[in-house]
Formats: structure tokens, C-alpha cells, sequence
């Protein structure tokens, strides 16, 4: 599609709260339906059918930036009928979020069809089922940790080498030692859904800010809206509390909400410049080529690493057992989203609403979709897909009516990126 042909208007942007002086930015006016066929299409909006569960899907990152590409990720597999899926916010690089969308998945199927297979005929404990959803995140970031101290087993074995010695061992495009070392700089969260055959039993494991929301209806026919992810960030008390706790007499541990004053998550697969000794950072990661792609300057938060870990790979997992539908009910659906879904909405309102606001809008919404068109969120069309209903509500605001507010989020003409990856999926249970 060629936007040359629409008319040029400006716009600044103040509905996504840049400060006041920045811009104008120039965009396309690209009318209805065109913007619309437009958002599915750069969302790459589809919808993935299962033995048991039907998902929309849209993932966006609208810069035509290269190096602003997306760096969220997400998985829809079946397992003869266990549905599994999940949402991965990467950050800092693709490398570490890359190998978790390759490693994880298999990890925790090969758990599950142990687990299975050790249960027998018996009913499956859904204690075990979180368990080993919690024990394969886990054992994710352990491995990036082993690829680094196979190589560098400890502090007195990084002393004795010179720089030049390290950046041999870990440099070169072709060398595998590279990549190893680039895992564990980069990082990501991790959402993970399974649901059993029977779609009697639901888990969500949440590590970092992707959400996670179960919309059920009730015999009233209203819709509950259940929070099922954790959200693992310096905003949450209780994981403030957990880290200072974990690292008494350091005031520095928790600066403006972010962990040593850098970083916004509390727990994370990779991201071992928080989670290593210091001198590892110094040593081996600030020797590595490429290098760190942070916002925040390493010499001003690295003397605060004074007893690391500070980021924990410790998953929250949440059991629901599901009620089959009735002749009252339309039956469920589970939201999972990256938090740039919702970053959407940080400037929509003179209040900023809660994340609990949001998320019990979210299944309102589509919950209410559902009962006026009796038809199930996975529908195949664009215009039916669920997942495609949220993103365009989040990127006009919300639902403010303003007609160029889709063309301006896809159009404008910014050197950077103007809005965070934007994933979610929407599943049916």
C-alpha cells in the first residue's frame, strides 16, 4: 500500500505524552476502511485454530526503522490438545529472547509428558503442573548462566586473564562464545498459558509485565474479569519490599521504581548484568562486540551492584479450574498481552487508570462483543479478530473519537520509534 497518494497533515502527538516543543511530526490522512486493512495487515493479524482453543493474534512495532524492530515474540502450539501459548517482551537486544521462544517451549512440553506419564491413570495434581511450568523458566536462565561460567567459572578465573585474552574468547562473528555472552546481556519477560485437554484446568506463569486476564461470564450474564499475571516491576510494593529485603542496608537497591535505579522489571530470563558479580560486567560483557544496548549509563548504576542477584527468573504460576459453559453462559477467554498494550493508555485520561481498570475493560468489552454478535472472539475475518478489537481501541485512545488517530500511530513520520512493541493474543477457553 503507498501512502504518497493521501494528504500530508502534522500532528504533535500529545495524546502519547511527548513534552511540549517536540515536533510537529508529518503524517498520511489514509480514511476508513484503508487505515483499518492497514493496522491488520502491519499487526499481522491471524488467528491460529487448535485441537481445543481458537487465538487471535496481532504483534505491532509501526517504525520502518530497522533497527527499531519489534523485539517482542510469542508461541500458539497444540499438544495433542493441550494448548499452550505465550508472549515474551524482549529487551536490550533479540538474543535472549530469540533463544527462549526456541528453548522453553520444548522444555516444557518434555516436563509435561514426563509428569503425565509419572501421574499414570491417577488425575493430574495441578501443583504439578505449575511446579514444572516454574522449574522450566527457571531452568531457561540457568542455561544462559552456564553458557557464561563454562567459559569464565568464577571471579578469580576472570583476574587472572588479561582484556585481550577475554575478547578473543568471546568476540568474533563467527565464534559461538559470541552469542552466549550476548544472551545473557539481553532479556526478556515471559507469559506462558497451558490448558489441559478438557479445558477443565488453566495455569498462567508470569515473569515481568505481560499481562494476563481470564474474562468468564456469569449466570447473571455479566463477565468477571480475573487478573492472572504478576506484575514483576518496581511500580509493584511487594516486589520492592522482596528486594530490599533481599539486599538489607542497600538504600540504592530500588531507585524511582527501577531496580539499581536502570531497570523497570524485577524479574526476568537473562539480564545477568544484574544478576552477576560486578566484575563480570566490567570484564567480560563491556568487552564484548557488539556491545549493550541500554538507555541507562552502566557507570552510573554498576557501583550499586553490591550483592547480586537483584532480578530474580522465580515465575508466579496461577491455577483456575474452568466451569464449562452452560446454557447461560458464552463460556471464557484468557487476554495475554506485552505491556506495551497498555502503555497505550498512560495518556488517554486526565486519571491515568489502574492496570486492574484496564484490564477489567479490556474483557468487558469483548465480552460484550461476544453476546451482541453470538459469535466466538477467534472469528478468522480481520474485523473479527479479538486480539486486532483491542489493539485498534488502544492505539485511538481508548475509544476517543478522533478520526485521524489510527493514521497518525502508523504514519507519522518520527526518526525513532513513538510507541513500545505492542503484542497480544486472544484465545477462547
Amino acid at each position: 500500500m503507498s501512502y504518497m497518494s493521501y494528504p500530508q497533515r502534522s500532528t504533535w502527538l500529545e495524546f502519547l505524552g511527548f513534552p511540549s516543543g517536540y515536533g510537529p511530526w508529518t503524517y498520511r490522512a489514509i480514511p476508513e476502511p484503508l487505515i483499518s486493512s492497514e493496522l491488520a495487515r502491519l499487526a499481522s493479524a491471524h488467528v491460529i485454530n487448535g485441537k481445543t482453543t481458537t487465538t487471535a493474534c496481532v504483534s505491532l512495532q509501526p517504525s520502518p526503522d530497522p533497527d527499531d524492530r519489534s523485539q517482542d515474540r510469542f508461541v500458539v502450539l497444540d499438544w495433542n490438545g493441550w494448548s499452550f501459548s505465550a508472549v515474551f517482551d524482549g529487551h536490550g537486544g533479540e538474543e535472549a529472547v530469540d533463544y527462549v521462544v526456541q528453548e522453553l517451549p520444548s522444555l516444557i512440553h518434555a516436563a509435561l509428558t514426563n509428569t503425565l506419564a509419572d501421574a499414570g491413570t491417577a488425575p493430574l495434581a495441578p501443583s504439578a503442573v505449575s511446579a514444572l511450568l516454574q522449574s522450566s523458566i527457571q531452568a531457561v536462565d540457568d542455561a544462559l548462566t552456564d553458557g557464561v561460567k563454562q567459559l569464565f567459572p568464577d571471579e578469580a578465573t576472570l583476574a587472572a586473564l588479561t582484556d585481550e585474552q577475554i575478547k578473543s574468547t568471546i568476540n568474533g562473528p563467527t565464534n559461538p562464545n559470541n552469542l552466549a555472552i550476548l544472551r545473557c546481556m539481553r532479556g526478556t519477560t515471559a507469559l506462558v498459558s497451558l490448558v489441559d485437554p478438557q479445558k477443565e484446568n488453566l495455569w498462567v506463569a508470569s515473569l515481568g509485565d505481560c499481562q494476563a486476564v481470564l474474562g468468564t461470564k456469569t449466570s447473571d450474564g455479566t463477565w468477571d474479569a480475573t487478573i492472572l499475571s504478576v506484575n514483576h516491576s518496581g511500580r509493584n510494593p511487594a516486589e520492592v519490599a522482596r528486594i530490599c529485603n533481599e539486599h538489607p542496608n542497600e538504600s540504592e537497591c530500588i531507585i524511582s521504581e527501577r531496580v539499581l535505579g536502570a531497570i523497570a522489571v524485577t524479574r526476568a530470563i537473562g539480564d545477568h548484568i544484574f544478576k552477576l558479580p560486578v566484575s563480570y560486567t566490567r570484564r567480560v560483557f563491556m568487552n564484548c562486540v557488539p556491545g549493550f544496548c541500554v538507555s541507562s549509563k552502566l557507570e552510573h548504576f554498576l557501583p550499586r551492584n553490591k550483592s547480586p542477584p537483584y532480578l530474580s527468573a522465580l515465575a508466579d504460576v496461577k491455577h483456575v479450574a474452568l466451569q464449562s459453559p452452560t446454557a447461560n453462559t458464552t463460556g471464557s477467554f484468557l487476554i495475554l498481552c506485552s505491556d506495551g498494550l497498555v502503555d497505550l493508555y498512560e495518556h488517554t485520561n486526565a486519571r491515568r487508570a489502574t492496570l486492574e481498570e484496564i484490564l477489567t475493560q479490556w474483557v468487558h468489552m469483548l465480552g460484550e462483543r461476544m453476546d451482541r454478535r453470538g459469535a466466538k472472539v477467534g472469528d478468522e475475518a480481520d474485523e473479527d479478530n479479538a486480539a486486532l478489537v483491542l489493539l485498534r481501541r488502544a492505539l485511538v485512545g481508548g475509544g476517543v473519537d478522533h478520526p485521524d488517530r489510527l493514521a497518525q500511530m502508523l504514519t507519522v513520520e518520527i526518526p525513532s520509534r513513538w510507541m513500545d512493541d505492542t503484542t497480544a493474543l486472544v484465545q477462547t477457553l
